[in-house]
């Protein structure tokens, strides 16, 4: 299989964020992550197609008709849908949590999940973004990463609250919360994009029209915040110029494409 090119955009991008709930330890310590069980799931996908980007985010939490099957398998439908998937420790947590869930769930046919949780390591199909913003080495949290290059994350609440707002039935904060650090993520996968190719293009044009698109979704309303980040700010006057130069050099595509047409039809 051919690695995964981290130096262009892919066709579409997914990044996603579980919240779990686990047994507290004696010792007060993080629990293994066989005994965390999915109780959130946010998901945030990007695409563009001809330079109309498209923005799918959502994010579940359990209860009602949604339980931890649903959630794996929309996780499974999801992650089929994309060239990349991306996370903040998801090859360390996120993806291993998914792919024991659905193991435990009896659900076998999840091949997408399989694939995603056995990706090699330096393989771009699967980019943990803390392993690579940390070249490998010793990792740092997902708010540290976005306080540097200016998005908000964990505006509401953190990972740490999440069980006593699981036993306290607040499952609408749970929801906004994992969606936002989706979109977090998302963004901060921009950044390191356009940080790997040398080209700024790959983090304001995204990030500037994921602004626009959370402005005009009155069910975003919650990630508001990301529309007025510094990074957002930086970028609206940069992707202004940069779809232009895009959109002049599909036109002149498009006119050579018809030029070579009409040469072979004479």
């Amino acid at each position: 299989m051919r690695r995964t090119d981290d130096t262009r955009m892919p066709s579409a991008v997914l990044a996603y964020d579980l919240e779990t709930i686990a047994p507290t330890m004696p010792d007060g310590s993080f629990p293994p992550w066989p005994t965390h069980r999915i109780v959130a799931a946010g998901f945030a996908r990007a695409s563009c197609v001809d330079g109309n980007w498209r923005f799918d985010i959502d994010a579940h939490v359990v209860g009602g008709d949604i339980d931890e099957a649903a959630l794996v398998r929309e996780a499974e439908r999801r992650i089929g849908s994309a060239e990349v998937i991306t996370g903040y420790n998801s090859r360390g947590f996120d993806s291993l949590v998914l792919r024991l869930a659905a193991q435990r769930l009896r659900l076998w046919e999840m091949p997408a999940i399989a694939r995603h949780a056995a990706m090699p390591r330096f393989d771009g199909a699967h980019a943990d973004l803390a392993d690579l913003y940390a070249a490998f080495g010793r990792k740092v949290g997902l708010a540290e990463i976005c306080d540097a290059i200016g998005i908000p994350v964990k505006t509401t609440t953190s990972g740490g609250d999440v069980a006593a707002l699981w036993e306290a039935g607040e499952t609408e904060r749970i929801r906004i919360y994992v969606m936002e650090d989706a979109a977090a993520t998302l963004c901060v996968f921009f950044a390191w994009l356009a940080g790997r190719a040398a080209n700024e293009a790959l983090v304001a044009r995204p990030i500037a029209a994921l602004a626009r698109h959370i402005e005009a979704e009155p069910a975003l309303a919650s990630l508001q915040p990301f529309t007025d980040a510094a990074l957002i700010r930086w970028a609206r006057p940069r992707a202004m110029v940069a779809d232009i130069a895009a959109a002049l050099d599909r036109l002149t595509e498009r006119l050579r494409r018809e030029e070579e047409e009409r040469a072979f039809a004479a």
